[in-house]
């Protein structure tokens, strides 16, 4: 009797992603994003929100500072990071703004833990074309993979929602001195992103 051989998927990625802030972010009308700003990660299993930054006066410049968990199916090229605000008096009305695709080959060079720091320029996310549309700070962690006494890491169900991440290892960092003491470090240099995906 012959015997069937199922194959395995492939495994995929567990990401810590924390989005630090945006520069020069600006409005359909043109206005900079104030009140309501908020980022959402996003891949092709999986999705995460930031905290919404309430602060009126952040001028096209708001700030989480938050990490968010994510899965990264094996074979993706990219994941999306997407900058939206609440309107509506939290009425659950959004309205996407603007959005950067991060390539994987940024993030995945160096072992499991290891804190990649990247920025990249964003576009509007309902243009025709694609405007510029300022820039979005971020750290990139992949914790699968990492010791167990380094750390735990829950793998995200596909398909699902990730909840906030909490403390992780960490495996090295290119980010300097003040990403390893905690403090927010703006990261070298500018990557080119492209449009992401809407709300």
């Amino acid at each position: 009797m012959a015997h069937k051989w199922t194959a395995m998927p492939a495994p995929q990625m567990t990401l810590e992603v924390t989005v630090v802030s945006g520069e020069g972010v600006r409005v359909p009308s043109g206005r900079p994003l104030c009140h309501g700003a908020y980022a959402v990660v996003h891949t092709a299993s999986s999705s995460a929100p930031t905290r919404v930054d309430d602060d009126a006066d952040c001028h096209g410049y708001p700030y989480w500072d938050q990490a968010v968990r994510v899965a990264l199916p094996a074979g993706a090229r990219w994941l999306d990071v997407e900058i939206c605000r609440a309107r509506g008096g939290g009425r659950g009305r959004t309205e996407s703004v603007a959005a950067a695709r991060v390539p994987v080959e940024d993030f995945t060079v160096g072992p499991p833990g290891h804190l990649h720091c990247l920025s990249y320029r964003l576009f509007d996310s309902r243009s025709g074309v694609q405007r510029r549309n300022g820039i979005v700070n971020l750290t990139v962690k992949r914790i699968d993979g990492v010791r167990p006494a380094e750390g735990k890491a829950r793998v995200p169900a596909a398909g699902k929602a990730v909840d906030y991440a909490g403390g992780s290892a960490s495996g090295g960092s290119c980010c300097g001195a003040a990403a390893e003491q905690g403090k927010p470090s703006a990261p070298a240099g500018t990557v080119m992103g492209y449009p992401g995906v809407g709300c």
